[in-house]
């Protein structure tokens, strides 16, 4: 090739590089403007996380952590990552299965007590991938009127409610939503379960167990499991009395986060937390056939989750995997793209369960605005 050539070629190649940089600049200062809308409305606080392609990482952040000393959000900031724990529980379990100690296809009644299988609908013939790929046929418990009526009234301190009770409470008079392995039906019971069959499986039990071998064993130093961080804590807030008017709930927020086995409980910074989802679906953290079951979606055409992992597949991002947290007092999305080789996490300290819908709908017009300047504009 002659210098000239060369030359022209590199210059080129520079257009590229700085039109394609200039591009991603214009995009990322359009979602700091589509954060920064929502938290003058009803949204407390957002932090986004973006990493494109090309391995740049950029963090917006917008309106308050405390909205009562008007302390502004931080990159660094800790929130309570609701259901996204799932995927942590998940990892967790899928752990156990490569050391030997759990089986996938293996009966829940070779874990649990018998007091436990024999009262739930098809409990004898329930196995641990039923449960992480929510095709046991259990109810919510989460869902139940009668429970959220006691805890959000305040008739209830989860410190004196067992996960014994739950099952016995809420679960075991209910009928099965459908014959177990037929069909995806979200529920939290299913992860609670994984949560007491670890206990059985490991010496100190499995809160221990995934403090250590999930996050402390793979440098997430910032990530906690049922245990109030001691620094960088967002305020929590939502709008329980349903009038438009976020209030502080903070402790509860707390409180459930603590409490919650296998179907949340973790606490973490956006960037951590993307880096967990990054980490895995590169292959850091499970073994390629494990990663491999993980990702063995209940229906390929149209994928709702695997073991642990929600994944779609839409217009315009073509398909994603992850997991969602919705709280009282947090909202969380956390997505990888495997076509764009992209990552973003949308997390914010307003939580849209048991919320006005004008709250909730402020947050779902936030994250479509910024899905499709992403991937569409």
């Amino acid at each position: 090739m002659k210098r000239g050539t060369i030359a022209l070629f590199s210059v080129l190649l520079f257009m590229v590089f700085t039109t394609a940089a200039w591009a991603q600049s214009k995009k990322l200062k359009k979602v700091q403007g589509i954060i920064d809308k929502a938290t003058r409305g009803h949204l407390t606080g957002v932090t986004v996380y973006i990493k494109t392609s090309e391995g740049n990482e950029w963090v917006g952040v917008a309106g308050f952590q405390d909205i009562e000393n008007r302390k502004p959000m931080e990159a660094g900031c800790v929130f309570a990552a609701g259901s996204v724990g799932k995927m942590y529980t998940a990892v967790a379990a899928l752990k156990l299965v490569e050391q030997g100690k759990l089986e996938l296809d293996g009966k829940i009644s070779q874990y649990l007590p018998e007091w436990i299988t024999t009262n739930l609908p098809h409990g004898q013939i329930l196995t641990v991938r039923h449960l992480l790929a929510n095709q046991s046929g259990l109810i919510n418990y989460e869902n139940d009127a009668k429970l959220n009526a006691l805890y959000l009234s305040g008739n209830l301190k989860l410190d004196t409610l067992t996960h014994e009770n739950v099952l016995k409470r809420y679960v075991f008079h209910h009928p099965p939503t459908g014959a177990p392995g037929t069909a995806y039906q979200y529920s939290s019971t299913n992860f609670m379960l994984l949560a007491m069959i670890m206990d059985q499986l490991t010496p100190n039990g499995h809160t221990e167990f995934l403090r250590k071998e999930v996050l402390q064993a793979h440098g997430f130093k910032t990530t906690y499991y049922r245990q109030t961080p001691p620094d960088h804590l967002v305020n929590h807030y939502g709008d329980l009395d349903q009038d438009g008017k976020v209030e502080n709930l903070t402790s509860k927020t707390i409180e459930t986060t603590n409490w919650f086995m296998g179907d949340d409980g973790i606490y973490a910074p956006i960037s951590e937390a993307a880096h967990f989802l990054e980490t895995l679906m590169g292959g850091g953290i499970l073994k390629a056939e494990t990663l491999g079951q993980m990702t063995k979606w209940n229906d390929e055409k149209k994928p709702d989750y695997g073991l642990g992992l929600m994944a779609d597949k839409s217009f315009p991002y073509q398909f994603l995997i992850g997991h969602s947290g919705r709280g009282i007092g947090t909202t969380t999305d956390l997505f990888y793209f495997p076509n764009q080789k992209m990552t973003v996490g949308i997390f914010c300290n307003t939580g849209i369960r048991q919320t006005s819908p004008v709250i909730k709908k402020e947050y779902l017009r936030m994250r479509n605005k910024i899905v499709k300047k992403l991937f569409l504009f």
